[in-house]
């Protein structure tokens, strides 16, 4: 079967590789299928080359990763999700193409956006253990699920076709290469769509090899595409001991968690190539040992000369503003190199927070966005905290940048590299 693999993501402050392409083109060409990527991040007109390729090509099926449902941000939120419904009713209606979507966006509510998207079918979770099954089900005719859960199995090989991704493109705006040693999270997080997802992890020498490919072709600089790194302590030091190992100059960084960490971890973080960790902090409901935790990962990195930027989500329901006190004073004692607030919190249909929140009439005026539509893929957001309040708390301070004040990640925005 000829399969066509989209990435429709023009997001680009910075633009994200397709990773996820990456890793399902190499599985479909062992399973026997033709495979071709048509990456439309630079492109000046998606339909063009979206008919230059099919032309070409002669595609049996497309399918298209979707990674976010829009930029997540309040301010100047991006909805992405429409521009990707006009690429699927184009290989529908006039191209004749079945379409498969997929990606981290459809952990929010895949029957939803299949419906709204008009795709055939779509698959929820890493796609590599199931994609083969699926297409061999569809050239035989057979019916198949309108969702398909997709799998990973631990530690098996995980090559990837990055020939057909302009990676010199995407470092020349900002963007730069990723890699994975797990996919999913065991974190209970309310507000987050990756929360209790599976976890299967990698074999680090796979992982450093795939490194090694994009180093031999003169890249050097990394971030982590896992939820985060310290998902499980044990697999973080092997994996850094080999990277360290390799004797690879890269640099790269990463997402941590509070918990599963060791003074071991930071060091061998430090000599492989970590110079930029961003710690995931949120206010919701959390014990005196998260923060104890939050308290020593910030000094460790410190300590190792890592430069540590905190993504600190607050303003929950029942909260109220003694606690922002005590957090904005926590990490102005702590002084991590910048600690990014964000109090707008994205609501989707199937979280715990938002089933929270609705549950509670007092909460009604503090939801904005489009809250007619129940499905929630349009931006809804939760916010109980006056942003010119928020800044006469911060009082100026440095360290301290309120989300929507500017645009990129923390790779970008955080340090000036060299």
């Amino acid at each position: 079967m000829k399969v066509l693999l989209i990435n429709p993501n023009q997001f680009r402050t910075p633009p994200a590789p397709p990773i996820g392409l990456e890793f399902l083109a190499a599985h479909l060409e062992q399973g026997g299928h033709s495979v071709r990527m048509l990456d439309l991040c630079f492109s000046a007109n998606i339909h063009a080359d979206i008919d230059k390729v099919t032309e070409e090509f002669m595609p049996d099926l497309a399918g298209i990763t979707i990674r976010n449902i829009d930029s997540v941000l309040y301010d100047d939120n991006e909805f992405f999700l429409e521009r990707i419904r006009h690429i699927v009713l184009r290989l529908k209606e006039k191209l004749g193409i079945r379409v498969i979507v997929g990606g981290a966006a459809l952990l929010a509510d895949g029957d939803s956006i299949v419906e709204y998207l008009g795709a055939d079918c779509a698959v929820i979770g890493p796609a590599e253990g199931v994609i083969n099954a699926v297409l061999s089900s569809i050239e035989k005719g057979e019916a198949v699920p309108r969702i398909v859960t997709g799998y990973y199995i631990p530690y098996s090989r995980s090559p990837r076709c990055s020939a057909e991704i302009d990676y010199r493109r995407y470092y020349q705006e900002g963007g730069i290469a990723g890699f994975e040693t797990h996919k999913g999270c065991s974190s209970s997080c309310v507000y987050c769509i990756e929360a209790n997802t599976p976890v299967a992890f990698r074999n680090p020498e796979h992982v450093v090899q795939e490194i090694r490919g994009f180093v031999e072709k003169g890249h050097e600089h990394f971030h982590l595409c896992d939820p985060e790194f310290n998902e499980d302590l044990d697999h973080a030091l092997v994996f850094c001991s080999a990277l360290k190992q390799s004797g690879m100059n890269i640099r790269w960084t990463l997402y941590m968690k509070p918990g599963n960490f060791n003074q071991k971890l930071f060091r061998l973080m430090k000599e492989s190539g970590v110079y930029l960790i961003t710690l995931t902090v949120d206010s919701f409901k959390k014990c005196p040992l998260y923060w104890d935790d939050t308290e020593k990962i910030i000094f460790n990195a410190r300590t190792n000369g890592i430069r540590i930027t905190v993504d600190f989500l607050t303003g929950f329901p029942y909260e109220d503003e003694e606690l922002l006190k005590w957090c904005i004073d926590f990490f102005r004692r702590l002084q991590p190199d910048v600690v990014n607030i964000n109090t707008y919190i994205r609501l989707y249909k199937n979280l715990q927070i938002t089933r929270m929140i609705s549950s509670d009439p007092s909460f009604s005026g503090f939801i904005r966005g489009n809250i007619h539509d129940t499905s929630m893929i349009y931006p809804v957001f939760f916010n109980r905290i006056d942003r010119s309040r928020l800044r006469e708390l911060v009082a100026g301070d440095r360290i301290f940048r309120i989300e929507g004040d500017g645009t990129g990640v923390n790779y970008t925005r955080t340090v000036t590299l060299a």
